[in-house]
């Protein structure tokens, strides 16, 4: 015990009793989490039908309706933030998310389960995703993102998207369920289904952030720990929460098609609105730090996908610590640079 009696007085500041809101924001951060668990497990169970509803392959509904689904609180918040004048955000919340995604939640994943893999959809998939990647690089090399810049992205994003719609019916890929999806739900009542989960699953993620923001205030936490991981991570929650009852499912066609479509339309949708409400100048550090790391981070899992075809999966375990020990390290490259800044 301390005879200090400042010492005493400081930590008696911090009890819950002393910050009556605190049981507030504690009971919100946990009712955030329950509702985007089972957020994410009812549009998981909805996509899930409406790939045997419509006969395609997991990926295509993954890529289509979970990828872009689950980005738009990226799309929110790089859209009001060039609105209020700020659209830098808009390029690092992209950038940042796309490496999250990769590292952080694939990384998740594969400690969970093995994913498997379809060989023809992966191509085409990554060729997409690359593209849109030296798209976006060449956009950029002027060090200006603009009005045009922005058309040429959306422009591209809506070609994908007619492209991907007029796929035909594509190989499944075979890999164990955990139960069998009926198919006999409509079309509309499961299309309804998976609009309302996705509303929920983004509502339930702004519950966490704002909750968990207001804890770490309380508790005296520095804005810059806040968006470094609360706010950077709060936008990938539901891409997080999807891709973990995916593996959990063992519906691992989904995990991919919503990694890689999530990122596409983060590269593609997102920056590209951003630019077309307003022109701003790319930071040095896009080029030096952010945007190498979210194109090691593709290239790495494509030349993994490519090694593992053979199996036909990537396996569980070790390439999934190696996911998130590159997360940590870029996130406390990240926060040391920012301190030295």
């Amino acid at each position: 015990m301390t005879d200090n009696p400042k010492a005493v007085t400081r930590l008696k500041s911090r009890t819950f009793s002393d910050y009556p809101d605190m049981y507030l924001f504690v009971a919100a951060l946990l009712a955030g989490f329950l509702l985007l668990m089972w957020s994410a497990n009812q549009l998981v169970n909805s996509a899930s039908n409406l790939r045997q509803r419509l006969n395609v392959s997991g990926y295509i509904i993954g890529f289509l309706v979970l990828g872009f689904g689950t980005s738009a609180p990226e799309l929110l918040v790089s859209g009001f933030s060039a609105w209020q004048g700020n659209p830098g955000l808009a390029i690092g919340n992209a950038l940042g998310s796309n490496s999250t995604n990769i590292l952080l939640i694939l990384g998740v994943a594969l400690c969970i389960a093995p994913l498997h893999l379809n060989r023809n959809t992966l191509y085409m998939g990554f060729m997409i995703l690359l593209a849109a990647t030296s798209l976006f690089a060449g956009l950029i090399f002027d060090q200006r993102l603009q009005f045009h810049d922005g058309l040429i992205l959306l422009l591209t994003l809506l070609g994908i998207l007619i492209y991907k719609a007029r796929l035909g019916p594509e190989e499944q890929v075979k890999e164990p369920s955990e139960q069998t999806l009926s198919p006999q739900s409509g079309l509309t009542l499961l299309l309804v289904k998976i609009l309302t989960s996705l509303v929920l699953l983004i509502l339930s993620s702004k519950l966490v952030v704002w909750s968990s923001v207001s804890i770490a205030e309380y508790l005296g936490t520095s804005d810059l720990i806040i968006g470094l991981t609360i706010v950077a991570i709060g936008t990938s929650l539901p891409e997080l929460a999807t891709c973990i009852t995916c593996t959990l499912k063992k519906q691992s066609e989904l995990v991919l098609g919503n990694i890689i479509g999530s990122n596409i339309f983060n590269t593609l949708g997102v920056v590209g609105t951003a630019s077309l409400i307003s022109a701003y100048d790319v930071p040095r550090e896009i080029f030096v730090r952010d945007l190498p790391t979210m194109s090691a981070a593709t290239a790495v899992l494509l030349i993994l996908a490519l090694v593992c075809l053979r199996t036909g999966r990537i396996p569980r375990g070790g390439f999934g610590v190696i996911f998130i020990a590159s997360y940590i390290a870029y996130i406390l490259i990240v926060y040391q640079q920012s301190v030295q800044v």
